[in-house]
């Protein structure tokens, strides 16, 4: 009899990509065979600092519901958290300083 492979999940902080989070989640899911309320569990136990405490705003009787925790980190977290996080960059003039670079006349 062989049993199929145990893939332990990663852990997810907030500061890596979400949507690569995301797809590794999906594929350590699938591969274990999870139901919806083990991807519950197993997502809310495999996050780590800012994105653990998305789960403070989520209803004690939510907590298992694996849409609700996906809509949370995904609002949070997500490319469109990206894409505002980056306007506001751009709004504020925020910038790594300018490197110089010398003249180098041409051949």
């Amino acid at each position: 009899m062989s049993s199929r492979p145990t893939v332990k999940p990663l852990t997810f902080d907030g500061q890596t990509s979400w949507t690569v989070f995301k797809i590794q989640f999906d594929v350590v899911s699938s591969t274990n065979g999870w139901t919806d309320f083990v991807k519950a569990s197993q997502l809310v136990a495999s996050l780590r600092r800012s994105a653990a405490e998305v789960l403070q705003g989520i209803p004690d009787e939510k907590l298992a519901d694996l849409m609700t925790i996906e809509k949370a980190l995904e609002s949070r977290f997500g490319d469109n958290h990206l894409t505002q996080f980056y306007r506001t960059e751009l709004k504020t003039g925020r910038q790594k300083p300018k490197k110089t670079f010398k003249y180098c006349p041409p051949m």
